[in-house]
């Protein structure tokens, strides 16, 4: 849907009846979101509720997101992991991700359009020159932040990895022989019981024919 000639947007907030930012399938998160949540001293508290999705197939790509949860009243339907149902609220609203600042404002490159057609607070109140021009930057800025983390995620991604891989490697070579022999102990037990279980996998299916 394109932006009406005239956007004027207010947020309902409480009074919000469609919960339409809350509940959306998905709630994006950039660099420049961390960075601004270290800024304010609160990054450890948002933290926990920040996945990475891993991509499922050559054309999926790497991207933050906040986590899901399914809503109280309605436990087939999922909402950002951050909306208080009782309060009707966000409970980081004022260190929201940029895409949450924005919406249902968005910049696609080329143009401003709407990402959802059920936020209730779409023309809503009245909105200055000023005002449009501070939100359409800030849709912009979310669009340069979300297409610099998707293209350089990847490539901090494998660097952490390898890092850890590091670690573990020097942490392997450093061990004690004491230690070593008690994993390679660990190692042959957990090896036995997955024999074991195999074999009675097998016990079980060749039995079953006769029964």
């Amino acid at each position: 849907m394109s932006e009406k000639s005239k956007y004027t947007f207010k947020c309902l907030e409480q009074k919000c009846d469609t919960k339409a930012c809350h509940i959306r399938p998905q709630i994006l998160v950039t660099f420049g979101d961390f960075a601004r949540w270290m800024n304010q001293g609160f990054v450890m508290n948002i933290l926990p509720g920040i996945g990475i999705h891993m991509p499922e197939s050559e054309h999926d790509s790497f991207y933050f997101e906040t986590l899901r949860k399914p809503l109280e009243s309605d436990p087939e339907t999922t909402s950002c992991i951050f909306y208080n149902e009782q309060a009707n609220a966000c409970e980081i609203r004022y260190g929201r991700p940029i895409s949450c600042q924005t919406y249902p404002l968005e910049f696609n490159g080329e143009k401003f359009v709407l990402s959802s057609k059920d936020c209730p607070g779409v023309g809503e109140g009245e909105v200055t020159k000023e005002a449009l021009q501070e939100a359409r930057n800030l849709a912009e800025q979310e669009f340069n932040e979300r297409k610099e983390t998707t293209v350089a995620l990847p490539a901090i991604y494998s660097v952490l990895m390898n890092q850890m891989l590091k670690q573990s490697a020097e942490a392997m070579q450093n061990l004690s022989e004491e230690d070593r022999k008690k994993m390679d102990e660990i190692l042959a037990k957990s090896n036995e019981g997955s024999e074991g279980e195999e074999g009675t996998s097998t016990g079980q299916s060749e039995q079953d024919p006769g029964a």
